[in-house]
């Protein structure tokens, strides 16, 4: 996990950058529609390439145990050239089908070049996390964030593109990293040869993923295409403002840290057997739980002050939905960097998307239900229930197939060190003309420490081990050094 810091950042500074300054320099409708293509481009990228991606992470211990390494890289770069290629043609030809302004044509056509383009550098970049490289890997993710957002923002400010710049500087940094990393893993393919009878076992463990996380985007992002349908696209960008802020808040955490154990647990599978790998997996839970539960709750402590980070057009409305989307987050988290962990640990990816189909159309109902009578707290509503539901759905499916275990005692502990936090901080004595800036270190400091005080008395997710080995850890480095 400390190995992944730079990569965290990376993911913090981009994501929390671009709401902040997008929603400065361009209005709601067209922030709307950029949320709007965003999504429509990682639901492309999820349908059409993400399958090889899945493959490279899950068959590159088995592939290194059988000595078969440079075919099972030459195999996967093959198929990502091919598929990019007629990705990209074939959806080019979609794109200017459909009956759409020229501007969101414009719009389409440089987020449909950048994931294209993506395909190649990702497959290194899950090599990278498979083979525990890194250092590499945190190296070589953080640039390309980096890099392809600073050029986005110069794009909108320097030329016309406007909601079409950051997906130009996107296709930038992709070209700079691959440029970089191409030739590091060309040499580790040298002697490979396609092995095209791999592509199917690939797909077969692959496609189910996509599937379910095509669904699991329809059921985090549909509600956009709704309140376009039902609304406008200035109240798209409103909702996705806010959204946004709250739920990226949450996900760079889990992100974070299933970075860091997904690889491990599929190396403890392989190689340590089962219960070893449960072990791991319950530590896992728990430690999710630890850090995602006082992030939520803080976070909806201080929606307000917070939202005035956002741009003026969204910032209303973007500190009414922070409180409930931080909760619906950690539940949206908990389905897909725990939960579903099983089904990929069981082999049973087959079972993903069906355990995503009914949460996502209960989602779909209840927003065409739910937004005429109470706008866009509607699309909010129908979120926190079908997550709710999602999560129940999941665990049961999950536990048919894998010993799915649920940390249970981390997240009665947790939970209470959360009503503590919050009980001290709603008690401090705040006026109403502080500085937003004054009022968040204020309440943040507060409760942080006492949540770090409950849970550390309470050894929540055994935290008094993790503390002391990382303590340990230094110590050896600093006598070493």
């Amino acid at each position: 996990m400390l190995g992944y810091i730079p990569v965290n950042l990376a993911n913090i500074i981009v994501s929390f950058g671009s709401i902040l300054i997008l929603t400065r320099l361009l209005d709601a409708a067209e922030f709307g529609r950029y949320a709007l293509v965003m999504v429509a481009m990682q639901m492309v990228h999820t349908l059409a390439f993400t399958w090889m991606e899945a493959s490279m992470e899950r068959y590159h211990a088995r592939a290194v145990r059988e000595d078969n390494l440079a075919n099972h890289l030459k195999t996967l770069y093959k198929l990502g050239a091919a598929f990019s290629a007629a990705g990209f043609a074939l959806f080019l030809v979609i794109i200017y089908v459909l009956p759409l302004g020229q501007d969101m044509k414009t719009v389409l056509t440089f987020a449909l070049a950048s994931t294209c383009i993506q395909t190649t550098m990702r497959l290194g970049f899950e090599a990278h996390k498979a083979a525990d490289r890194v250092t590499r890997y945190s190296v070589l993710y953080s640039t390309q964030m980096m890099v392809s957002f600073t050029i986005g923002i110069l794009l909108i400010l320097l030329t016309p593109l406007r909601e079409a710049g950051p997906f130009a500087g996107l296709i930038v940094g992709n070209i700079i990293v691959l440029m970089i990393d191409l030739p590091f893993m060309l040499k580790r393919m040298k002697s490979g040869v396609f092995q095209p009878q791999h592509t199917k076992n690939f797909m077969l463990y692959g496609l189910p993923i996509c599937f379910s996380l095509i669904l699991e985007a329809a059921l985090s992002s549909s509600d956009r295409f709704v309140i376009a349908y039902l609304l406008t696209d200035a109240d798209v960008g409103r909702y996705s403002a806010g959204y946004g802020l709250a739920n990226r808040a949450i996900d760079v955490l889990f992100i974070w840290i299933g970075l860091a154990v997904t690889p491990h647990l599929v190396r403890t599978l392989e190689g340590s057997g089962l219960a070893a790998c449960l072990k791991e997996l319950k530590s896992y839970g728990a430690i999710l739980l630890l850090v995602t539960m006082p992030a939520a709750a803080g976070l909806g402590l201080v929606a307000q002050p917070v939202s005035l980070l956002l741009g003026p057009d969204v910032r209303e409305v973007g500190g009414e939905i922070i409180p409930w989307i931080v909760g619906a987050g950690v539940i949206n988290g908990m389905i897909s960097y725990y939960i579903q962990r099983a089904f990929m640990l069981g082999g049973k990816t087959i079972m993903l998307p069906v355990a995503m189909i009914s949460p996502m159309v209960l989602n779909l109902i209840l927003n065409f239900v739910l937004l005429p009578p109470f706008g866009i707290m509607g699309a909010v509503y129908a979120t926190l229930i079908s997550y709710g539901f999602g999560i129940v759905i999941a665990f049961l499916m999950a536990r048919r197939y894998f010993p799915l275990p649920l940390p249970w005692e981390a997240f009665l502990k947790c939970s209470l060190a959360c009503a503590v936090m919050a009980a001290g901080v709603l008690a401090l004595p705040i006026s109403e003309d502080i500085n937003p800036l004054v009022e968040v270190i204020i309440k943040g400091s507060v409760g942080a420490t006492l949540y770090c005080i409950i849970v550390y008395v309470t050894n929540a997710a055994d935290c008094r081990s993790l503390v002391g080995d990382m303590m340990s850890r230094f110590s050896r480095k600093a006598v070493e050094a």
